[in-house]
């Protein structure tokens, strides 16, 4: 299974896009799937878990929808995979969590002790990275694409 599965990457697009939005105005999900591209159904469950792991807020009424529950400087990636993926590691299962007699020195050992690196090495990455820093790549990429002649 891919870390990067087409939740996490949909639920990164749909915090982005609501990042880009003006932050006293809400959007409805069907907005955000169809300027995404993502399924309905599927961003509803993932604003969901976005919501109960408050990153997003849902706003009820006329004018309703969903926006930001922090500012984009203050949610990193690592919240948003967190959220969507439910899981405590990012890179071993909860059914790799076995005890391992650590006095054997066997090759078990050494494999789980690279799984903790590298554990440790992509949440130091996802945490470093806000939701901010996407948007405003995203942002240079469309001005350089503004400045390019058209072919």
């Amino acid at each position: 299974m891919s870390f990067f599965n087409s939740k996490l990457r949909y639920a990164l697009c749909a915090a982005a896009d609501l990042a880009t939005q003006p932050k006293d105005m809400a959007c409805q999900s069907r907005e955000i799937a169809a300027r995404q591209e993502i399924p309905g159904p599927y961003l509803d469950q993932i604003l969901a878990s976005l919501k109960s792991a408050g990153i997003v807020r849902s706003v009820r009424g006329a004018g309703g929808g969903y926006t930001l529950a922090r500012p984009a400087e203050r949610i990193t990636v690592e919240d948003i995979a967190r959220a969507v993926l439910r899981e405590d590691k990012l890179v071993t299962s909860h059914q790799d969590s076995e005890p391992i007699d650590y006095e054997s020195a066997s090759m078990l050992w050494v494999v789980r002790e690279f799984e903790e690196k590298a554990e440790a090495l992509l949440t130091s990455q996802l945490n470093a990275s806000t939701l901010s820093d996407l948007v405003r790549r995203k942002q240079s990429i469309n001005d350089s694409l503004s400045f390019m002649p058209s072919i």
